[in-house]
């Protein structure tokens, strides 16, 4: 507990996890305008490529768009561990507890779940405009909405996992960033390759949701003849591969 409770004083006292819920609400923002209220006020503008998400799929379809966001985890997992290789702090937490399985879950648990939060909270935001601004009537069951909390949470563990990895690896927060979002830009691309698809991070995330895009935007989105079982084991192989990665190259480069 007291590796949990230190990892959340070095969280909660940066401004990055502040500054990138705000980025992350702007983004959603964003979003909820251009599938919720786009293509309501200008119709021949957005034409059938864009569209038209109404009551009750708009919840879940936003709270798919919000999941997708998943350079959250990735930045704040390689920010906040590379940053301490600059300095003494990953030395001193050794001395203090040289157990590296232990500093790894503590640090893998805390920004999992901080992500985890803020995505929570974008997705309620995205709820609330649905709720005032979308078509339609009705909205997710209960069951929907408890769906979501376990599903939310595998997709972070996922991201985070290679986050941590990335910058474990590579020892330096930028060269980290670049490769994490190069996986972040490049995965879905390859998910749309029928042989990559079935092992892609960005596919299980659509599968997840199992939501049915209409329209031209919809055939850009991978994932569609994943089951729910096979998207859950492509994200618990690719969260036991990172924290694999992390361990691996934290005791490769400090033993």
């Amino acid at each position: 507990m007291s590796l949990l409770h230190a990892e959340y004083l070095k969280l909660s006292r940066r401004r990055l996890y502040l500054v990138m819920v705000l980025i992350l609400a702007a983004l959603v923002g964003l979003l909820a305008f251009f599938f919720l209220v786009f293509a309501q006020i200008a119709p021949d503008v957005a034409g059938d490529e864009i569209p038209v998400v109404g009551k009750p799929e708009a919840y879940m379809f936003g709270a798919q768009q919000v999941a997708g966001q998943t350079w959250f985890p990735l930045i704040l997992a390689v920010v906040m561990l590379g940053s301490e290789f600059g300095s003494t702090v990953w030395a001193t937490a050794l001395s203090r507890n040289s157990r590296r399985i232990h500093q790894i879950s503590a640090r893998f648990a805390v920004l999992a779940l901080a992500s985890w939060l803020a995505v929570g909270l974008a997705i309620a935001g995205w709820s609330v405009v649905t709720a005032l601004f979308a078509t339609g009537e009705g909205g997710p069951s209960t069951e929907d909405w408890l769906g979501l909390v376990w599903k939310i949470g595998l997709i972070e563990l996922a991201w985070t996992a290679i986050g941590l990895g990335a910058v474990a690896l590579l020892r330096s927060v930028g060269p980290a960033i670049g490769a994490a979002l190069a996986l972040y830009f490049v995965d879905p691309l390859l998910g749309l390759w029928g042989p990559y698809e079935t092992v892609s991070l960005s596919a299980a995330t659509s599968a997840l949701f199992e939501i049915t895009i209409e329209g031209g935007f919809g055939s850009f989105v991978p994932g569609a003849g994943l089951s729910l079982v096979h998207a859950v084991t492509i994200m618990l192989g690719w969260t036991a591969l990172g924290f694999f990665l992390t361990w691996w190259g934290l005791h490769r480069r400090d033993a």
